[in-house]
């Protein structure tokens, strides 16, 4: 990640952000239990806070829901950097000047994103 921020472009990134997804997210259980573009309840908000995985699941649910499972990734990607990395403006975290992200899909079989932050 150093590397795509060289000192000459835009000097040291100043933080990094990480978003992932996985099975238990809110985003999956409402897409698994209503189908694509559903949106999570309140409920399936504090479960996902509350809720472990259990030990006799032997691979995660999304699995079975893989467009699912990328559609919620991406649109929380995209609220992410809608609401909190407005270029050149106040945001949660900081002044943003500007953001260089990249996905990849971890060994857990979770997407994740790094974005590095100027």
């Amino acid at each position: 990640m150093f590397a795509v921020s060289h000192d000459a472009e835009l000097g040291l990134m100043q933080s990094m952000v990480t978003i992932t997804a996985n099975d238990s997210s809110p985003e999956m259980l409402a897409a698994i239990r209503r189908g694509p573009f559903a949106q999570p309840t309140d409920e399936e908000f504090f479960e996902y806070l509350l809720n472990k995985k259990r030990s006799d699941q032997k691979c995660p649910a999304f699995e079975n829901y893989s467009l699912e499972h990328v559609l919620s990734f991406q649109r929380r990607v995209n609220a992410i950097k809608t609401n909190f990395m407005k270029r050149n403006e106040k945001t949660p975290l900081g002044h943003i000047r500007d953001w260089w992200d990249r996905t990849e899909a971890q060994m857990r079989a979770a997407l994740h994103a790094h974005i590095l932050c100027w």
